[in-house]
C-alpha cells in the first residue's frame, strides 16, 4: 500500500495542470481559432481585405508573443538551409493532394448547395484606415498569406503547441495532434469570400489538415518551427502560383481518373521521401521529460466546437444560396409565363 501511494504521488508530481505554461499554450491556440473564425465571418462581406489579414496576423502573432514573453526562453539553433528547402518541397509535393481533397469535399457538400459567389479582388476598394490599397491588394495578400500568416502560426503552433504536447504525450503523438490543430487554425482563420484567395470553410478543412500534418512531421524530425513554416508557406505560394494551371489541366476529369490518381500517388510519395531525407540528414531531437497534461481534452474540445460552428455556418450559407437560386428560378418562370415565349432559334437582325 505504501509503495502504491508513493508511485501515485510521483505520478501526480509529474502531471502538469492545464493552467500551467503548457496548458496555457493549448488554451491560447484554441481561443485564437475561435476569435479568427468570428472575425473572418463578421468581415466576410466587407471590402477591407487588408484589415482581415492584419487581424489574423495580430491575433495569432500577439498571442504567440505573449506566450513567448511569459515562458522561459532557451537558445535553439535553426536547421540548415538545405533542410528548410526539403521541408518546403514537401509542402509543394502535398499541394495537389490537398487541393484534390478540398475539391472532393466541396463536391460532397454540393448536396447542401453551393457557396455564394465570392467577391472579386479586382472590385474591392480595400480601404484601410482611410488609405485605398486597391492597386496593391494582390501583392499585400501574397505578403500576408505566404509570409506573415504562416510565420506567426509557426511561432504559435509549431513553436508552442507542438513542444507543449510533446512534453505531455510524447513527440510522435504530439506531431499528429499539433498538425490537426494547425490545420484547424488554417481553416478557422482563412479570409472568406475573396477571389482569388485561399480556400475557406468546411471544404478547406481536409486539405489544411493534410498540410498541417506534413508541417508538423517536418518539425518533429528537425525540432525547429522553421521547418513547419517552410512547408506551410510553400503550399500557400504554390496555391497562388499554380492553382489555375492545375484547374485547367484537371478540368472535367473524375476524382478517380488515372491522371488524378497518378498525381496523388506522386504527391504522397514525394512528400514521404522528402521527409525521409530530412529524417536521415538531421539527428532526431531527444524526447523531453514526459509530464502528462491534465484535462488535455478541454482546449482540444474548444477547437472542435469552433470547427462545428464553422461547419454550421458553411452549410447554412449553402442552403441560403440554394433557396435564393430557387426563388430566382421561380421568379424567372413566372415572369416568362406572363410574356410571349422567346423563339427557340435566335433570329439575327436584318442587314441594312
Amino acid at each position: 500500500m505504501k509503495v502504491h501511494n508513493t508511485l501515485y504521488m510521483k505520478m501526480a508530481v509529474n502531471r502538469v495542470d492545464s493552467s500551467g505554461p503548457d496548458g496555457r499554450v493549448l488554451w491560447v491556440a484554441a481561443i485564437v481559432g475561435g476569435v479568427l473564425l468570428a472575425a473572418q465571418t463578421a468581415l466576410a462581406d466587407s471590402s477591407a481585405l487588408t484589415l482581415r489579414w492584419v487581424l489574423t496576423v495580430l491575433v495569432t502573432g500577439g498571442s504567440a508573443l505573449a506566450l513567448w514573453r511569459s515562458a522561459p526562453r532557451t537558445a535553439a539553433e535553426g536547421p540548415e538551409p538545405v533542410v528548410l528547402v526539403l521541408a518546403a518541397l514537401a509542402g509543394f509535393a502535398i499541394w495537389p493532394v490537398a487541393w484534390w481533397l478540398m475539391d472532393l469535399t466541396n463536391h460532397a457538400l454540393l448536396e447542401a448547395g453551393s457557396l455564394p459567389a465570392a467577391q472579386s479582388l479586382i472590385d474591392l476598394p480595400d480601404t484601410f484606415f482611410g488609405a485605398r490599397l486597391h492597386d496593391a491588394s494582390y501583392e499585400l495578400q501574397i505578403l500576408f498569406a505566404v509570409v506573415l500568416a504562416p510565420l506567426v502560426q509557426a511561432w504559435l503552433v509549431w513553436g508552442g503547441v507542438e513542444p507543449a504536447l510533446g512534453r505531455a504525450v510524447g513527440r510522435w503523438r504530439a506531431a499528429w495532434i499539433a498538425g490537426a490543430v494547425g490545420g484547424a487554425l488554417m481553416s478557422l482563420g482563412a479570409v472568406q469570400n475573396i477571389v482569388p484567395g485561399l480556400p475557406w470553410g468546411l471544404a478547406s478543412l481536409g486539405g489544411y489538415l493534410l498540410v498541417g500534418w506534413v508541417a508538423a512531421l517536418a518539425v518533429y524530425l528537425t525540432g525547429s518551427a522553421w521547418a513547419g513554416f517552410a512547408a506551410h508557406a510553400a503550399f500557400v505560394y504554390t496555391s497562388f502560383a499554380l492553382r489555375d494551371d492545375l484547374a485547367r489541366e484537371m478540368a472535367g476529369k473524375a476524382y478517380l481518373d488515372v491522371a488524378w490518381l497518378t498525381l496523388l500517388v506522386l504527391g504522397v510519395f514525394g512528400a514521404a521521401m522528402l521527409l525521409q531525407v530530412i529524417r536521415f540528414r538531421v539527428p532526431r531531437p531527444a524526447e523531453p521529460p514526459r509530464a502528462g497534461l491534465r484535462r488535455l481534452w478541454m482546449p482540444l474540445a474548444v477547437v472542435l466546437i469552433a470547427l462545428g460552428v464553422m461547419a454550421a455556418l458553411d452549410v447554412r450559407a449553402r442552403r441560403d444560396e440554394a433557396s435564393n437560386d430557387e426563388r430566382v428560378a421561380v421568379g424567372v418562370t413566372d415572369d416568362a409565363g406572363a410574356r410571349p415565349s422567346a423563339p427557340a432559334v435566335r433570329v439575327p437582325p436584318a442587314q441594312g
